[in-house]
């Protein structure tokens, strides 16, 4: 078995920092929600509750209006794709990006902006209209002094990538005396390797979620029922081979090797022959099998 346990020994931090950049998604959604301090009070007076703190009660201003529930969903989209082309960072949600891949990040995210704020404007143009619509909607919980102008409403959304270089010990210049400043150094350099052994251990687990899905539904029951799959199982796992090509910001050459070997046991490989072709079908879970048995996944055996 390929031991893989995620370390910075591939490619140095130095490297690293001249090959990547740290990003940050910033997505402001105006929510429509409105706590309602005089309809709380009711429901805790009838409950019985000694405390007027016992029960929150919020209050949807648009109890049903596609326009913002469309921000809210395309929203968690951006974030999804976010996600998907970047590797985590910090626990405050930065994400790392290899530098030669940014600019597709950056056309990317630029498109995903682009059709937030159309979807904003939708909102905005039709506001005074549902602002209307909510009176009928919310019966006596209306109230029209909760409502902001929408200008003020339009100020609630934003969307924003910041992107900052990354890190290194070498920005220590202290006035301090060479013994701290050495400790300080080495404390970074092991915070900036345990951050890029967590980068590098998303993409092997990535790569893992992918083998499994595989394994688990080309397999064959005893009693000969084939397991059901989409055919997003093949492309899914094809995506993710091009993908990892340039995420591995680590320069592994272990999670290259599996990568490499996944890519190779998808050449010619299509859903529609996995299905219908007993042989393809055993061939392809028994070089899967082969993967996930050859690496140290950095999981447990029960995930």
């Amino acid at each position: 078995m390929t031991t893989n346990t995620p370390t910075t020994a591939f490619t140095p931090i130095s490297g690293i920092a001249r090959s990547a950049i740290l990003v940050d998604l910033f997505i402001a959604v105006y929510s429509g929600r409105k706590q309602d301090k005089q309809t709380q009070e009711e429901v805790t007076a009838s409950k019985g509750a000694a405390s007027k703190r016992a029960a929150s009660v919020y209050k949807s201003l648009f109890a049903e209006c596609k326009e913002l529930d469309d921000i809210t969903k395309f929203q968690a989209r951006a974030r999804q794709m976010h996600y998907r082309m970047t590797l985590p960072w910090s626990d405050a949600g930065t994400r790392i990006i290899p530098a030669a891949e940014f600019t597709e990040y950056k056309k990317t995210m630029g498109q995903f902006e682009t059709e937030f704020r159309t979807l904003v404007d939708r909102f905005l143009d039709k506001y005074d209209t549902l602002v209307a619509a909510a009176a009928f909607q919310l019966g006596t919980l209306f109230d029209r002094k909760e409502y902001l102008t929408r200008e003020q409403v339009g100020n609630r959304f934003s969307f924003q990538v910041a992107t900052s270089p990354l890190p290194t010990s070498g920005d220590f210049r202290l006035d301090i005396e060479a013994e701290v400043q050495q400790d300080l150094i080495d404390m970074y350099e092991k915070r900036l390797s345990d951050q890029v052994a967590k980068a590098n251990q998303d993409a092997w687990t990535r790569l893992y979620e992918v083998l499994s899905r595989m394994s688990d539904r080309l397999t064959v029951e005893e009693d000969g029922t084939k397991r059901k799959f989409h055919d997003t199982l093949v492309s899914n796992a094809e995506e993710l081979c091009d993908l990892l090509t340039r995420l591995n910001v680590a320069g592994d050459p272990s999670l290259e090797r599996a990568r490499g070997r996944l890519q190779d046991t998808l050449v010619g490989v299509s859903p529609a022959a996995l299905r219908k072709e007993d042989s393809t079908r055993a061939e392809v879970k028994q070089k899967v099998d082969a993967i996930l048995s050859d690496f140290d996944w950095g999981v447990s055996d029960d995930e």
